[in-house]
């Protein structure tokens, strides 16, 4: 029984991400609506299976819910935050690669958090040059509210400076910043030795 109802779920999410799938590949004038916990899930199940549709909606651009007329389906950030999961994805990077983890430093996390609203306020992606004149290291990253945090850090892994700074076993510490502007979310990450 409770393998019927999983497996029906799991069809349910793979008919909602196969659509919007072939919509964001601009298939044509495909249509589908919002989808939500179908009513053979069981009520004590619908908790998980919200957050697993939650997680599906995230994993898909806003444009793709706008495009069939769904209003509902918007980002959520369902990793248990955004910055703590940024956290996680880099230090589990690191370690995976045999590095330590980062500790938290509050100093540069006021500092990024006011380089990331400043970025956000003028909707545009530069250095800190005077954090990096001061030896610091520093990611930044601008994507559209619907990447979450792995999203933003393989977009980091995927270019090679920025990459460097995440594999840099002489950083000790790190501080981030996040703010959100222009429908779009700018995460500023600076490490120091």
């Amino acid at each position: 029984m409770i393998t019927t109802m999983r497996s029906r779920l799991i069809t349910s999410l793979a008919t909602v991400a196969v659509t919007s799938a072939a919509l964001i590949g601009g298939g044509g004038a495909a249509t589908a609506s919002a989808q939500a916990v179908p009513s053979f899930v069981p009520p004590h199940l619908v908790p998980q299976a919200e957050q697993v549709l939650s997680q599906v909606r995230a994993a898909l651009p806003p444009e793709v819910w706008a495009a069939v007329g769904s209003t509902g389906m918007t980002y959520q950030d369902v990793s248990g935050g955004l910055r703590e999961g940024i956290i996680a994805e880099i230090n589990g990077y690191r370690v995976a690669h045999g590095l330590g983890t980062l500790a938290p430093n509050p100093g540069l996390d006021h500092e990024a958090q006011a380089w990331a609203e400043w970025l956000a306020a003028r909707d545009t992606v530069v250095h800190n040059d005077a954090l990096i004149n001061r030896g610091h290291g520093e990611n930044i990253v601008s994507a559209g509210t619907f990447c979450g945090a792995a999203c933003l850090v393989d977009l980091w892994k995927r270019s090679p400076g920025h990459n460097v700074n995440l594999l840099d076993p002489d950083y000790r510490s790190a501080g981030m910043g996040i703010a959100y502007g222009a429908g779009k979310v700018f995460v500023v990450h600076n490490f120091a030795y």
